[in-house]
């Protein structure tokens, strides 16, 4: 276990805590780089989706945590892009394509649903419509 003695108020909010961080870190991301290369095809599936749910999850962390927002519609968004690809890969749509319109599709939802009430909606005392 290590300790450290914080002596500013910017080592609260480091994202690296200490050095060996780092390394650790990178030696993660070198394992996720390279895991395509002597991986089966199934387990790099299953790999790709532990990934999306961790970036899924580090969004609501940085959001819950950092900001201190809380966050009830986070999975919703991420359920809308998940649901535009899939329906779109099933009609036939190339990968690409179909990512580029799912990515469409829940900015849309997106700007639907903030849709002249600011970020917080009727919370906000009016700051987002100039009043």
């Amino acid at each position: 276990m290590r300790f450290i003695f914080r002596v500013r108020y910017g080592q609260d909010i480091d994202l690296f805590k200490h050095k060996g961080q780092v390394f650790w870190y990178g030696l993660l991301l070198l394992a996720v780089f390279l895991a395509p290369l002597g991986v089966s095809t199934f387990l790099l599936g299953e790999l790709s989706l532990v990934c999306i749910w961790g970036i899924a999850g580090l969004g609501l962390m940085v959001l819950v945590g950092y900001t201190g927002l809380v966050s009830l519609g986070h999975a919703a968004f991420l359920a809308v892009g998940a649901y535009a690809q899939a329906r779109l890969m099933h009609a036939g749509v190339p990968l690409p394509v179909a990512l580029l319109g799912a990515t469409g599709i829940s900015a849309g939802v997106g700007a639907f649903a903030t849709h002249d009430r600011g970020i917080l909606g009727d919370r906000d005392a009016g700051f987002s419509r100039g009043d």
